[in-house]
């Protein structure tokens, strides 16, 4: 994995870019193009914090996970900025099959023993909702699930998030290793509340689990990414 930057300052915005392609080769390809680009001038961007790209386990399927401080910094600075052509048009490259994009705020989320560790396993589950009172049903659920889940073996975090209108909701779970996910979803209690969240859906939900290929987080203050070498810029890790 490969970590760039300093200490993250608060997040207000929050995107999720999926795209879904034809090859594994296509997927890496893809995953290079991102990594390269926010390495190169994203992470200096005003009101940038963070981005964290995922490959899915089949190997076909990206997302970009961007946080930013507020959804006015992120228009202002990223997405009228003509320097993100080449990530606004990730969508068109060939082989690439589909394309969605989530954006929307964190909610309060859950804290497993495992906080703080680097994830070896993350999800991204999009679901979709009527309403507003939807949202808020859901959340109550995901609160109510928190009294077992807290203290699960391997499980590190779940921060919840919602579009505007709260009508689009990604969970975002973690996990230290595969071993750890496929136990949490070996618990008979997963299975009961994916029923009582199914009732508040207007579509079915798109999950993907994944590996984290990259993490880059704001560049220090002060520093430009032309004058930092390569191996400044980029730490990696296994």
């Amino acid at each position: 994995m490969t970590a760039v930057g300093a200490s993250a300052p608060e997040v207000g915005w929050v995107t999720f870019g999926t795209l879904k392609a034809d090859s594994p080769r296509t997927a890496a390809a893809l995953v290079e193009s991102i990594t390269r680009e926010v390495t190169a001038w994203v992470r200096h961007t005003p009101g940038f914090v963070s981005a964290r790209t995922h490959l899915s386990v089949d190997g076909t399927t990206v997302v970009n996970r961007g946080q930013w401080e507020s959804e006015t910094l992120y228009r202002e600075f990223f997405q009228e900025n003509p320097a993100a052509a080449v990530l606004r048009s990730l969508a068109d490259h060939p082989g690439v099959l589909e394309a969605t994009v989530f954006a929307g705020t964190e909610a309060p989320g859950l804290q497993g023993p495992e906080a703080g560790v680097e994830p070896g396993m993350v999800a991204v589950a999009t679901r979709h909702l009527a309403s507003g009172d939807s949202a808020a049903a859901l959340m109550e659920l995901l609160a109510d699930s928190g009294e077992w889940k807290r203290s699960f073996p391997g499980f590190i975090s779940a921060t919840p998030h919602f579009s505007k209108d709260g009508t689009a909701f990604v969970n975002y779970p973690m996990w230290v290793s595969e071993v750890a996910y496929r136990s949490w979803m070996a618990d008979p209690r997963i299975g009961e509340g994916q029923a009582e969240i199914a009732r508040l859906e207007v579509a079915p939900p798109q999950y993907l689990v994944c590996t984290v290929a990259s993490h880059i987080d704001a560049a220090p203050a002060g520093s430009t990414g032309t004058a930092e070498t390569a191996d400044t810029a980029n730490r990696t890790t296994t």
